[in-house]
């Protein structure tokens, strides 16, 4: 493996965008179940759809993080785990008028998506590291 796979940081981003994907497929089918039990008309499938798919996103984003930092040091690593990934999720919801992010959905959508795992492993993850070589 290479240097950069082995870092705790890329280790911790990956695990937490994973469990993400998998947090927003499990949110987006709750979100349709929801909407299929409330309104059987189904006009609000897909907003439904969405918001639990982001939702479910910064929830799992939090859980893969946790995942990994739970053993060295569990009750800080809960609260920077899912505080990271939520600030990261909805520092974009609530700038994106601001910021006029609604003028191109992919950025916006793009920094949804790499945020929350970004701050979330950036908080688990101590900036200054040892060197340690390998022989």
């Amino acid at each position: 493996m290479t240097r950069i796979a082995r870092s705790p940081f890329v280790r911790t981003f990956s695990a937490s965008f994973l469990s993400g994907v998998l947090g927003a497929l499990i949110g987006a089918a709750i979100g349709i179940y929801v909407a299929q039990t409330n309104d059987p008309s189904g006009w609000s499938e897909i907003p439904n759809l969405l918001l639990g798919a982001i939702y479910g996103y910064g929830l799992g984003a939090g859980i893969g993080a946790f995942a990994l930092h739970y053993r060295s040091h569990a009750p800080s690593a809960f609260s920077r785990a899912f505080i990271g990934s939520f600030v990261g999720l909805f520092g974009v919801i609530f700038l994106s008028a601001p910021l006029h992010l609604g003028f191109f959905p992919p950025l916006m959508w793009g920094l949804l998506i790499l945020l929350p795992p970004l701050v979330a492993a950036r908080l688990l993850v101590p900036r200054v590291q040892s060197v340690v070589h390998e022989e």
